[in-house]
């Protein structure tokens, strides 16, 4: 699985658009494992259980929240 860039941090000179590019940013990298503070998710193996891909789906879910 290949990484997907990071995405830049943008500064426009308008605090307002800044704050908010700021926030989607890392909302986005926290989605995609790019955070520091975040682990990146490893791929289930073939012989993952109904339990594994529970837990898994969770994560995914918690971390879209």
């Amino acid at each position: 699985m290949s990484r997907k860039p990071a995405i830049p941090s943008v500064m426009t000179g308008q605090p307002a658009l800044d704050v908010m590019l700021a926030a989607i940013k890392q909302t986005l990298d926290g989605i995609t494992g790019q955070a520091r503070n975040v682990r990146k998710l490893e791929p289930l193996p073939p012989t993952a259980s109904l339990a594994d891909v529970i837990q898994r789906l969770n994560e995914v879910t918690n971390r879209l929240q």
